[in-house]
């Protein structure tokens, strides 16, 4: 489990009481020349000059809106958690969101992720990798994790993984989330191990099952033996090239047909839901990307 050190007095608790109340000035000339305060942060946070001022120029609209104060309140914090400066930074550049959070919030998200105990450097890479992972509530951390990892056989490194392909799966409406995970396993027949590792769960429910559907139309994709184990693979083609490619790539490399016949079947594909879903319209509608 990712353990948060015990307390200590350091100089980065210090320099956190003593701009607490300090706004960052996001104001970087074109020279190479790093102004004095930013030096002095750069300092205090414990990373180079230079990349904390690109980082700042690269989010000048958002950066402006967080005091010093938040920087070090989530470096005093997360550092306690073994991220490197260097780290938290990366992570800064990526989602400036995360600035916003206040130190109590930062507190309960993390100690919700701990719950799990998830081995501490994959937890970390996560994180480092999909700041967004810090935005979310505590709550919602401890209601979803427990679901997604049903559906990955319990198995923590593979739902870290999947998040880390798909990290809108914390985000999304669960129901939505959950139609997908269900086609995938009952009605596409693949086990955790080949989807996992796939953005799969970052594409729309309509793709997955247009795509899916005309395989089977075309004879390309037959359901798996009984028997077989749910992990082993098939003659069918691979979740990766289904849905990680264009329409006309899927079509001319995957199904081998016309970019212009896979068009026409789509078309007509979207209109036989739209009319499934009008006839059942008490039933919400998890085929596109707005639920």
């Amino acid at each position: 489990m990712l353990l948060m050190k015990s307390f200590r007095t350091c100089h980065l608790c210090h320099c956190f009481k003593m701009i607490a109340s300090k706004n960052m000035s996001v104001a970087v000339d074109g020279s190479n020349v790093v102004p004095e305060h930013l030096s002095n942060l750069a300092k205090q946070l414990n990373v180079k000059s230079p990349v904390l001022s690109k980082v700042i120029n690269s989010h000048q609209e958002k950066l402006k809106f967080y005091p010093e104060s938040r920087w070090l309140v989530l470096f005093e914090y997360l550092t306690q958690y073994d991220f490197k400066p260097s780290e938290l930074l990366e992570m800064i550049d990526s989602n400036p969101d995360i600035l916003g959070i206040n130190r109590q919030d930062l507190q309960k998200c993390m100690i919700a992720w701990t719950n799990f105990g998830f081995d501490d450097k994959k937890l970390r890479q996560l994180i480092v990798s999909q700041p967004s992972c810090l935005l979310l509530d505590d709550k919602e951390i401890l209601s979803r994790i427990p679901k997604l990892l049903s559906y990955v056989g319990n198995k923590q490194n593979r739902l870290l993984e999947l998040i880390s392909y798909s990290p809108n799966i914390l985000f999304d409406n669960w129901k939505y989330i959950e139609s997908k995970l269900d086609y995938i396993l009952l009605n596409m027949e693949l086990g955790p191990t080949q989807f996992v590792t796939t953005s799969v769960m970052s594409s729309t429910l309509f793709d997955l099952k247009c795509r899916h559907t005309f395989l089977i139309k075309l004879g390309m994709y037959k359901p798996r033996d009984p028997k077989a184990n749910p992990n082993q693979i098939t003659g069918n083609p691979s979740l990766k090239k289904i849905i990680e490619t264009s329409d006309k790539q899927f079509a001319v490399k995957v199904a081998g047909v016309t970019a212009e016949e896979f068009f026409v079947f789509k078309k007509i594909f979207k209109k036989q839901l739209d009319e499934e879903n009008e006839e059942d319209s008490d039933e919400p509608d998890y085929y596109s990307d707005d639920n």
